[in-house]
């Protein structure tokens, strides 16, 4: 199934956008093949969808199945509208055949994928500052706008830029923009640097929270959330382009598959088996004996 992907950019850098649209897949010249290759979209891991897109699928969504494809020409502007699929499925008497499924177009939208999302480790670029001709760890510095940002969020206060003294003076390089920014929070002096380590510990998104209330700030990762890994439950249905004429169902010990009728039929003729034609063959002969005795 051919992937899709849509590009936007965002302060230089682009960003993909998740793009999956139904395709009907080719019939295959085969006698018999499973009901997945009518499938109409692609299917997903969160590996798989990470690597198609370079963005992380969604955070596993507990109050609903396992979802492996989704469709993004789904009308999502009015949580309630539909969408409408086929599937091929059993009826109350056991039988497979041609279903209609409905589901809000918002989860059509969506794959809705086992395990836990993950973070881009941070990285801190190597840095040529210096203190009194010796180097400055990278980890104490920060862009201006980070250490802004974080002064907000933890509500401190005297934004300073250190500069050294005369005895160690502190030389950045025209091509740095990094410096090392400190304010102070409930008392005490901290350095932005060392708190955006400790905030992007577990990769940088990752879920937590800063806590202040004893001190010193302190940064307390969220609780794991669910990843689905032991959901049982049957996953949603694959929508499935409608059986060709030469196309029916034939159930089995391991659930339903296609067979082409017309190659079933070339294999008969070619073993010497009785045919559908043969049996047409025979009524006509039949109805013509009928009619003469």
């Amino acid at each position: 199934m051919p992937l899709a992907w849509g590009m936007i950019f965002q302060e230089g850098k682009s960003m993909s956008i998740p793009i999956s649209a139904p395709v009907v897949p080719a019939q295959p010249h085969q006698l018999a093949y499973g009901v997945s290759q009518l499938a109409l979209f692609a299917t997903y891991t969160r590996e798989s969808y990470l690597a198609a897109f370079g963005v992380q699928a969604p955070a596993w969504d507990p109050s609903r199945v396992r979802k492996t494809w989704f469709d993004s020409t789904v009308d999502t502007s009015d949580p309630a509208n539909v969408a409408v699929y086929k599937i091929i499925a059993l009826d109350g008497t056991g039988n497979w055949g041609p279903r209609q499924m409905l589901m809000p177009a918002i989860e059509a939208a969506k794959v809705n994928l086992p395990g836990a999302v993950t973070y881009p480790a941070y990285a801190i670029a190597p840095a040529q500052v210096t203190s009194g001709g010796s180097p400055v760890n990278a980890n104490y510095l920060s862009l201006e706008a980070d250490a802004r940002a974080l002064l907000a969020a933890l509500g401190g206060s005297g934004l300073v830029q250190e500069s050294g003294n005369a005895i160690f003076p502190i030389v950045y390089p025209a091509s740095e923009p990094r410096r090392i920014w400190d304010f102070v929070v409930n008392g005490a002096l901290m350095n932005v640097g060392a708190l955006l380590l400790a905030q992007n510990a577990n990769g940088v998104g990752a879920p937590g929270h800063w806590d202040t209330s004893r001190g010193d700030p302190v940064w307390v990762a969220d609780a794991a959330a669910p990843t689905g890994a032991n959901d049982m439950r049957p996953p949603r249905d694959m929508p499935l382009r409608d059986l060709l004429p030469n196309e029916k169902l034939q159930a089995g010990l391991m659930g339903v598959s296609v067979v082409r009728t017309d190659l079933l039929q070339q294999q008969n003729i070619q073993e010497g088996q009785f045919t559908a034609d043969d049996r047409a063959t025979l009524q006509q002969i039949y109805q013509i004996l009928s009619r003469l005795s």
